[in-house]
């Protein structure tokens, strides 16, 4: 299960909390009509629209021919699921040559497998791509970046920097003590942003979360009342 499909949304980390701790408290999974009702839910529909993301992001496989067919993937040595930890998202960054000012957007935040975090050694936050100046390198508008803070950043590396009141993420490159901020599209309106000092690297791109991952609708409007 590869680190983009790991993402979950609040909705849908309670889904998956309340299937493993039935796991754990029966020794076997609950059936879509016992998961309804453990969850308050009115609709057998609103549940299997839960677990049909939960099995495209990878967390669960079902069994064919089978009534209580849910298992748990992505486990431990000990019989686990992967512990997520909140990440958030601070931020809007401008994909296209600083266009947007960084908003501090402290509602909102990402489910991150605690693994990414670990082996990143420091902070990490979410930011939300504006524009299409990196779709090159698989960016696109509305897509979270992870963003680890560090300054240590060589040449080559994807990174988010800060520039006045704005901030942008691009491919750095260091030339004969002259940055340039890269970006990566075949669209000609995209240019290079060449630097010296007044700007600040905020940190480097660990990896791009596609909104459509991210944000999966899996609820229809009608079954939002499930939520209250």
């Amino acid at each position: 299960m590869g680190p983009l499909n790991k993402s979950l949304t609040g909705k849908q980390k309670r889904v998956l909390d309340n299937i493993e701790l039935y796991i754990k408290a029966k020794g076997e999974p609950p059936t879509l009509d016992e998961l309804r009702q453990n969850l308050g839910f009115r609709s057998l529909r609103t549940v299997m629209q839960y677990i049909e993301t939960l099995e495209r992001k990878g967390y669960i496989v079902r069994r064919r021919h089978a009534r209580r067919n849910i298992e748990l993937r992505g486990v431990d040595a000990e019989g686990r699921t992967a512990t997520l930890v909140s990440v958030p998202v601070v931020a809007n960054v401008g994909c296209d040559d600083l266009s947007v000012f960084a908003e501090e957007q402290t509602d909102e935040f990402l489910q991150v497998d605690k693994e990414i975090v670990d082996k990143a050694h420091n902070e990490i936050v979410a930011v939300r791509a504006v524009g299409d100046s990196m779709a090159d390198a698989g960016v696109k508008s509305g897509d979270y970046i992870l963003v680890q803070f560090t300054d240590k950043v060589k040449s080559g590396d994807r990174v988010a920097a800060i520039i006045g009141d704005m901030v942008t993420v691009k491919r750095l490159e260091r030339r004969s003590g002259v940055t340039i901020l890269y970006p990566e599209s075949k669209d000609p309106k995209y240019k290079p942003i060449v630097l010296r000092d007044n700007f600040k690297i905020a940190g480097r791109v660990l990896c791009i979360i596609p909104a459509a991952v991210a944000e999966m609708e899996d609820v229809v409007p009608v079954a939002e009342e499930d939520w209250r």
